[in-house]
């Protein structure tokens, strides 16, 4: 495995040294592991995103600077803070859960799911361990039927539909989540409701972090530490 991120970062050449915090070796590994351990697929999807980052500065964006409005932006500050801040040899870990009771065409247009499914699939590969969509209303059903052909395989059969009165959907959450801990929008018993502010805290003091990090391996580039 060692020899295969090091094959990698011959291959990228200098790349590795421009984008230091992003070319880590946990990076390298998840983009491996999405490929099949595959060096030149592997090496080819990095080019690809770090091409991506240059022009979409994914770093750069932190609480302060996303809204609602901005759907894409939003998802990728949080897909980035995840990637930056996971274990080194934690493999996909990431549960994505999404409460579409009420969901309408208007509120995620088609072009803007297609984006989202090319990012997380592209530029950040191997993270997603499971996608449970709850509480689709039925519009979403012929939704669905077109966005998943802009899914990979390993990706489609990591999205779960569930419903909170649904017998073996409460089988699917119960074998993966303390029900207790699980909020009562995906059939669990937990009915505190999100404190926003709380929420808003935690991820500024993970901007600092991630700020800091990054400048630790800039650092270190200069100097020449490891």
């Amino acid at each position: 495995m060692h020899l295969k991120i090091v094959q990698v970062r011959e291959l990228l050449g200098s790349l590795t040294a421009e984008m230091p915090a992003f070319l880590s070796d946990a990076t390298i590994r998840r983009f491996l592991r999405s490929r099949n351990w595959s060096t030149e697929q592997a090496t080819k999807l990095l080019k690809e995103t770090v091409r991506w980052r240059r022009q979409y500065r994914p770093e750069s964006i932190c609480w302060a600077k996303v809204s609602g409005k901005e759907q894409i932006k939003y998802f990728v500050y949080l897909l980035e803070s995840l990637s930056m801040n996971s274990a080194d040899e934690q493999e996909e870990h990431v549960t994505w859960l999404l409460d579409l009771r009420g969901w309408a065409i208007s509120s995620t247009p088609l072009s803007t799911s297609r984006e989202s499914m090319h990012i997380v699939q592209n530029y950040y590969p191997g993270m997603i361990a499971v996608a449970i969509l709850s509480n689709t209303p039925r519009i979403f059903e012929s939704f669905w039927k077109i966005l998943k052909h802009f899914l990979e395989a390993k990706m489609n059969e990591k999205v779960k539909f569930v419903y909170t009165n649904n017998p073996e959907s409460h089988k699917i959450v119960s074998e993966m989540f303390d029900m207790d801990r699980l909020e009562t929008a995906f059939g669990g018993r937990n009915s505190i409701t999100i404190d926003i502010d709380s929420y808003a805290e935690r991820m500024r003091r993970s901007d600092l972090a991630r700020g800091a990090q990054s400048m630790q391996m800039d650092i270190n580039l200069v100097t020449g530490h490891h």
